[in-house]
């Protein structure tokens, strides 16, 4: 299996254990470019552990660019390693374990946040029954409902269902919610695991690895499962012990194109090392006609064809390094620089977010769209025009903004970040939901601004 390079502070990852001085526990973190999510995630930790616990907690941080590294830095009780580059989930976990020594491991999301006494009711499980490997809270979401975030090992048709069509065929979608396990009952412990927030005994883990690092993001906590039923080993669910999850909150950040890239590739690594070769053969058709079918009917599609061609190959692609802040997209009523066009400008990257407006499509047919960087926060987008004479013709303006979104979004799933959508033009209303938006913001609806001003 891969060992992940360049390392910072490398020569210190491998340090021998003392039995004498070996804690308790050891807390695996792992963060990218999510400080306020970390820092609730560590004063919830701070809030919930019990004063006699000897643990320790080993932060990686693969090289954020809000604040997230020297937050962790300045925090007690935090061992952290600074990576130069993103090196993935994977990578980082495995960085941290190679540091721990303690006797119980706990691989921890920075997007977690502890409910009072969920640690130590996870810790009294183990402690209670020594036949169990390891240990998963109960997920909650922010507003308290209940979430699904355990890991089960997917059947060949639920596979297929969770990335085409299939699954509206009644066998596949049956399937789809076994794996998805709609309707299970989680009021009692049960066997099941989950990757961000999983507490396991140190013995039962490989000496230095817990991940397959060919696996950055996605799967890599289906396959450990898979080893551990294999080895016979125990994981349960403890209801009592609750967590709050914002679920994703790391992978929203990577584009829709990256992160499905990411996620189809792996699906495909995962099947190539659990299923046979003509099931593997399969799937990829499948996903390929998928595709081509949704194509052929004008639906989005998460990737071009030759990105689909890359992840059917297990090729997930290079980890998104840099800059990820948010974008908001705009589309204005006239092109840049109306002051409308201004005033978002400066509303939005004051808060430190990166502006993308789109102008209204052209009078003449430009087969051509253009990006232009006006700061290291703005940029303006001249989208191709398709159609003449949209100014007058309805139909034909409808077209040509549509056309536009696609070429925004191409644009858009090379970039990293959360996308924020705002229609200063009331015209661009069919765009929505062809950008890949996480959010539509509200139009401030701004007063016509008289032609002369642009003169």
């Amino acid at each position: 299996m891969r060992r992940a390079g360049d390392l910072t502070g490398r020569a210190q990852e491998d340090r021998p254990m003392n039995a004498a001085t070996r804690p308790t526990l050891s807390i695996l973190l792992t963060s990218w470019n999510t400080r306020e999510q970390t820092r609730l995630c560590l004063q919830s930790l701070a809030d919930t552990v019990d004063a006699d616990l000897d643990y320790e907690v080993i932060a990686v941080d693969n090289a954020s660019r809000d604040g997230s590294a020297e937050l962790l830095a300045g925090w007690p009780r935090v061992d952290l390693i600074r990576n130069e580059r993103n090196l993935g989930f994977a990578a980082a976990v495995n960085q941290a374990y190679r540091r721990s020594r303690g006797e119980l491991i706990l691989v921890l999301n920075s997007d977690i946040r502890f409910h009072p006494g969920a640690l130590s009711r996870m810790l009294g499980f183990l402690r209670d029954h020594p036949e169990a490997a390891g240990v998963s809270p109960l997920y909650l979401n922010l507003d308290g409902s209940f979430q699904q975030h355990y890991i089960q090992l997917p059947s060949f048709p639920a596979t297929l269902a969770l990335v085409t069509v299939l699954r509206r065929v009644p066998g596949f979608r049956r399937a789809l919610h076994t794996f998805e396990m709609r309707g299970e009952d989680f009021s009692r412990p049960r066997r099941l695991a989950s990757g961000s927030c999983l507490m396991v005994r140190r013995r039962i883990l490989e000496p230095d690895e817990i991940f397959d690092e060919r696996f950055p993001i996605y799967w890599n906590d289906a396959l450990l499962v898979r080893r551990f039923d294999e080895a016979g080993h125990q994981v349960w669910v403890v209801p009592d012990a609750v967590v709050d999850h914002v679920r994703g909150a790391s992978c929203r950040l990577l584009g829709p194109a990256i992160r499905y890239r990411h996620l189809l590739g792996s699906l495909v690594g995962y099947l190539r090392l659990t299923q046979p070769r003509h099931r593997v053969a399969l799937f990829r058709q499948v996903v390929l006609a998928d595709h081509l079918l949704k194509l052929l009917c004008r639906r989005q599609v998460q990737l071009t064809l030759p990105d689909l061609r890359a992840a059917l190959r297990a090729d997930v692609g290079p980890l998104p390094d840099g800059d990820t802040r948010d974008w908001l997209i705009v589309f204005t009523r006239t092109a840049w620089p109306a002051p409308e066009a201004r005033a978002a400008a400066d509303s939005r990257t004051a808060r430190g977010d990166r502006l993308l407006l789109v102008d209204p499509p052209a009078s003449r047919i430009n087969r051509r769209s253009r990006v232009t960087a006006l700061t290291d926060a703005r940029w303006r987008f001249t989208p191709p025009t398709l159609l003449p004479f949209g100014a007058w013709l309805p139909l034909v303006d409808r077209i040509n903004r549509q056309v536009a979104a696609a070429a925004v979004r191409r644009w858009l799933d090379r970039q990293s970040g959360v996308r924020l959508l705002r229609l200063d033009d009331h015209r661009a209303d069919c765009v929505r939901g062809r950008l890949g938006e996480d959010e539509v913001l509200p139009d401030p609806t701004p007063p016509p601004v008289p032609q002369r001003e642009f003169a």
